[in-house]
């Protein structure tokens, strides 16, 4: 009786940029799940919420980088950037007290439309719960009572953009060339962020 043999197709792996998002994403997720989990406690640390926004600013850099989530064509909007805006309201997160994550895919010079003329949300996904705004509200929810001020200069200090090389600019497109803090602060404590410049890495 002839024995027949099985034949094994090759399957594609994970790419560098893909293996890097799903560590990047678990990062996000733990940085929100450890005070629950070691303290038992509902509340969020200055500590946690720390590494959240480190982990959010990373993501970011991580968007413009592989362009994930982006309809918009190369030729529509050659220079694509994205956007962390801190206490600089949107339409889709309009909090005094906030942070989000957005683009102005349609390259018409107006960040965070909802919707722009083609009919894009000009945010970031938020990778906790895949809701199509990235908004972190310090007013209202798990964060109310944090501040998070930043001054990356520019005419609009609280705003910090990647382009698609991971550099960091500020809000009038100049390239961040000295450090710059973040500072997470609540009831009298604080925890302060540095952004590199060149670079981008945000460190503790």
């Amino acid at each position: 009786m002839p024995v027949r043999k099985r034949s094994f197709k090759a399957k594609g792996g994970f790419t560098l940029i893909e293996l890097m998002m799903v560590i990047l994403l678990l990062s996000i997720l733990g940085a929100v799940a450890a005070p629950y989990l070691w303290s038992g406690a509902p509340a969020i640390t200055i500590s946690a919420l720390s590494r959240k926004v480190a982990d959010d600013i990373r993501y970011a850099q991580e968007l413009a980088l592989s362009r994930n989530n982006l309809d918009t064509p190369v030729s529509t909007n050659p220079y694509f950037l994205y956007r962390v805006r801190f206490n600089v309201a949107a339409p889709f997160c309009a909090d005094a007290n906030q942070y989000n994550i957005a683009s102005d895919a349609d390259n018409n010079g107006s960040w965070a439309e909802n919707p722009n003329g083609s009919g894009q949300i000009e945010s970031a996904r938020n990778p906790v719960n895949g809701e199509s705004f990235f908004c972190v509200s310090l007013d209202n929810g798990d964060y109310a009572g944090f501040t998070v001020s930043a001054d990356f200069g520019g005419s609009v200090p609280g705003v910090v953009a990647f382009d698609q090389m991971g550099v960091p600019y500020d809000s009038d497109g100049a390239r961040i060339s000295s450090s710059k803090s973040i500072t997470v602060s609540k009831g009298g404590e604080s925890e302060v962020l540095t952004l590199t410049p060149y670079t981008g890495l945000v460190v503790r």
